[in-house]
């Protein structure tokens, strides 16, 4: 079978919930052809009508160089017309595909200058270099056919009339539908997703430390640990029995944690990335009916400007946090409330208008495709 469109990351796992979960296969339910190149996993994800070729995990310096050119020859072997890129080091590969007659789509999930400025494992002088490599690497991705990009602000940085926001909203589950109240839920406060120190990793080590941390409470964290960042504060919340760090899982098994859970919390430290992102968790919080602790972001304040399900505070205080959470322990009927909140909100971020708008495109990409497929699946 030929394709219709590829999607290609030499760095995800097959098993990426925007690569895969939402992108890809929204494509094919839709009615398209579309193969999945990533990175192989040892973690499980729900059958999608994608067709799924793996490559080796590779260190980072060797993935760069080795899966980056393995993808590109795969995703021109599989002849198909529209290839949708995934990462940065995948932008070398957009004049070559272009050259080859394929329409380029590139997906920008943050933003990569700032990105770059954000490491602080890098000198200034590093990180000055790099971003200045950045601006040039963008300027390539901007002659692709059209760039995705997880929100608007990052979008600013490409061409206005090739780019198209596609955001990072949860998919309806039933599941969701039948979750039961956040009373007859245990004493736990969950955290989703990669732990670094942008992402407060050392707040939420502290927080189960503070004296207002209340008593027959446990925080749950799920998601993979940045390698260049120290666990030793984490261990130590470990041992002290009301912190769990549970490793990496599988998105629907993520998402069932919620489910399990009274509170989530996004601790996220205010850069330029974090200011501008909409955090996936933040929208599967809502939908598990979760009250929500987050750092005091304005864009996220705007976006809930009319929801009161959210707790916010000052980033980098675990006892700000620690607080709020002895709050919701304490007032179980402000608990409630917030769930119930955060329940009604969470219709209003749904993936099943982001997958059609992002259908919408590959149409215009592939005009006449779906058509002719499902006329020809008639007429037999």
């Amino acid at each position: 079978m030929i394709p219709d469109i590829v999607h290609v990351s030499s760095a995800h796992p097959w098993v990426d919930n925007r690569v895969h979960l939402r992108e890809a296969a929204a494509a094919a339910d839709a009615g398209f052809r579309v193969r999945l190149i990533a990175v192989d996993s040892d973690l499980s994800a729900p059958a999608t009508a994608v067709d799924v070729v793996r490559i080796p995990r590779r260190a980072r310096a060797r993935r760069m160089v080795v899966s980056s050119t393995q993808a590109l020859v795969l995703a021109l072997r599989s002849k198909a017309r529209v290839v949708h890129l995934h990462d940065p080091e995948l932008i070398w590969t957009i004049p070559v595909l272009r050259l080859a007659g394929r329409t380029v789509v590139y997906d920008a999930h943050e933003d990569l200058p700032d990105q770059v400025w954000s490491k602080d494992y890098l000198s200034y002088r590093q990180r000055a270099v790099f971003a200045w490599l950045s601006h040039g690497l963008l300027r390539v991705a901007g002659t692709a056919h059209r760039v995705v990009t997880a929100t608007q602000w990052t979008g600013r940085r490409f061409p206005a009339g090739r780019r198209l926001a596609i955001h990072n909203f949860p998919f309806a589950r039933p599941e969701d539908d039948a979750q039961v109240s956040l009373e007859a839920r245990p004493a736990l406060v969950a955290h989703v997703g990669v732990l670094s120190r942008d992402r407060g990793i050392d707040v939420l080590a502290s927080v189960v430390q503070q004296p207002s941390f209340p008593s027959g409470w446990c925080l749950e964290m799920v998601g993979s640990i940045d390698r260049s960042t120290s666990v030793e504060e984490l261990r130590a919340a470990e041992a002290t029995g009301r912190a769990v760090h549970g490793g990496v899982v599988g998105p629907i098994q993520a998402r069932d944690l919620l489910l399990r859970a009274r509170i989530g919390v996004v601790p996220f430290r205010r850069t330029p990335v974090t200011d501008q992102i909409f955090p996936t968790k933040l929208f599967e919080y809502l939908a598990a009916g979760l009250a929500v602790i987050a750092t005091d972001n304005p864009l996220w304040r705007h976006l809930l400007r009319d929801v009161e399900c959210v707790t916010f505070v000052p980033a980098d205080d675990p006892a700000a946090i620690a607080l709020a959470i002895r709050r919701y322990a304490e007032d179980p009927a402000l608990l409630e409330r917030h769930g119930a909140e955060a329940r009604r909100a969470a219709a209003r971020f749904t993936w099943a208008p982001e997958a059609e708008r992002l259908v919408a495109m590959y149409d215009e990409l592939l005009p006449g495709v779906r058509a002719a497929r499902s006329k020809s699946t008639a007429d037999r």
